[in-house]
């Protein structure tokens, strides 16, 4: 069997760490592989370390990694990736809201052939006001991406290594992986995971959250759709300017043959600025369009494998394979 590793982030847990780490063994020892447990403390100050310090004296496949300080649940995940020894990759948030004897039922989703398998908090049992934004949030993000997962924020997914080494988290991006893995080829499924009220602590959600969480998705939008090709973008919006503006020119202009005077009226400069702006948009794509040819990735693109009939010299291959 592979080996998993399964990272969990954390800030400020203490009360939750010892209950979770009782939940979390019994299904990883009936898996029959090999495992770790890779706690990433994210700059607590409650006490947590002290507490995961005890679980790893009784339980050498715990690993504790600890940030100088608060970097965020993204710079948490990576730190953990980076140091994962497993082929498959478990993340858990360390509140217990998500129940750890679901996680079979992932593994066994994965072994169906997928790269990546995301959690589904169904039915979820946060308070109204954490329910609704996070609805619209993952259609938004349905309808922008093209990824419909029904939670695509949940923290309980599991992962094949080469996902994870094809991918790059910093800021919020930890909640657009599939996004991101979806864009490289990698097939995605989801499973409803058991969902509990929190037990302890408090939510470190907030407004901010959803304002960096909008602004970051944006980013995986142009990173995804348009980063070979950022005219597409700026030049759909700057033509829709320069038309609408050209357009208003127009009317006026044909008013003006009938001794209709545009020098005052509002509208006259309503088309001189869409005019203006139209035109550096496209400019703008223009100038990303240099920037995305002269920095492109040599490798923007995913191999799953090469199947070849006979076995061939690594001398005798193309050399865009001799890696």
């Amino acid at each position: 069997m592979k080996r998993i590793s399964v990272i969990i982030p954390l800030y400020n847990e203490k009360e939750s760490l010892a209950a979770l780490y009782a939940e979390l063994i019994p299904p990883l020892t009936s898996y029959r592989g090999d495992f770790e447990l890779i706690f990433v403390d994210d700059g607590s100050t409650d006490g947590s370390v002290e507490v995961l310090k005890e679980i790893q004296r009784q339980d050498q496949r715990v690993r504790i990694l600890r940030l100088r300080r608060n970097f965020g649940k993204s710079a948490a995940l990576s730190a953990g990736f980076s140091i994962a020894r497993g082929e498959i990759i478990a993340t858990l948030d360390a509140d217990l809201q998500d129940r750890p004897g679901e996680l079979p039922r992932l593994l066994a989703k994965l072994e169906e052939g997928f790269d990546l398998v995301s959690g589904w908090k169904h039915p979820r049992k946060d308070w109204l006001g954490k329910r609704i934004p996070s609805l619209i949030f993952n259609k938004i993000t349905a309808l922008m991406t093209g990824v419909r997962l029904h939670d695509i924020n949940c923290g309980f997914k599991v992962y094949k290594r080469e996902v994870l080494e094809e991918i790059k988290v910093y800021g919020e991006m930890h909640r657009y992986i599939p996004v991101l893995a979806s864009y490289r080829g990698f097939r995605l499924a989801e499973v409803t995971v058991d969902h509990i009220r929190r037990p302890y602590g408090r939510s470190k959600y907030g407004v901010s959250r959803m304002l960096s969480g909008f602004f970051d998705l944006l980013t995986v939008v142009m990173l995804t759709r348009y980063n070979s090709k950022p005219l597409h973008i700026f030049g759909i919006l700057g033509m829709s300017l320069f038309t609408i503006g050209a357009a208003i020119e127009a009317y006026l202009s044909i008013g003006w043959f009938f001794e209709i005077w545009i020098r005052d009226r509002p509208a006259f400069l309503l088309g001189i600025v869409l005019l203006i702006i139209g035109v550096q948009f496209i400019f703008f794509g223009l100038i990303g369009e240099m920037i995305a040819y002269s920095s492109r990735r040599d490798d923007d693109y995913s191999i799953r494998e090469v199947l070849e009939a006979d076995p061939v010299a690594v001398e005798d291959r193309p050399l865009s394979l001799r890696r």
